[in-house]
């Protein structure tokens, strides 16, 4: 099991690295958005979840799937929102270069309060074994209801997560 907790973290590491790492020509800003989104991921744990232990989804957001290059940009902007300055752009520009395909192993989703991007996260399913599937990426934008969105966020992502996965984890 302490396999699992640390495998699923590292595979979706890896897939969000090899926007750039496989990339022809990265730019230098968007390696450095790599490395500051890695030393963030590096610092997080990641524990089992039951989906009963969260509260049914609110309806404070209206959650759509990243499917487009536009929302991508939306998930990029409100992920990078918990760095300052440079390094938020550099974040940016790191996170827009994701490219999701139909096999993909992660999903992105965009949350919207009163119309506008407030909060992202992912579900990222172990490609080998579909039941274990990861709840990462949570973020909100910095509103006075910062909190509730990220609560929001994380009941609808566990919610949608244990509709296809047996083993949920959270980090």
């Amino acid at each position: 099991m302490h396999s699992q907790i640390t495998q699923l973290p590292a595979q979706k590491n890896a897939w969000m690295a090899s926007h750039i790492t496989d990339a022809e020509f990265p730019t230098a800003l968007s390696k450095q958005g790599l490395a500051l989104y890695h030393a963030t991921q590096n610092e997080r744990a990641v524990n089992p979840v039951q989906a009963s232990d969260f509260d049914s989804p609110s309806d404070l957001l209206s959650v759509y799937p990243v499917d487009c290059h536009p929302l991508t940009i939306r998930f990029s902007l409100v992920h990078a929102s918990q760095w300052q300055g440079e390094e938020s752009e550099a974040v940016i520009e790191f996170l827009t270069q994701i490219m999701l395909e139909t096999d993909c192993p992660a999903q992105l989703f965009v949350g919207f309060y009163q119309g506008k991007p407030a909060a992202c996260g992912m579900l990222f399913t172990d490609p080998d074994n579909p039941n274990e599937t990861l709840v990462s990426d949570i973020g909100a934008l910095a509103l006075p209801n910062h909190n509730e969105l990220v609560a929001a966020m994380t009941n609808w992502l566990i919610q949608q997560a244990s509709e296809k996965s047996e083993k949920l984890w959270l980090g």
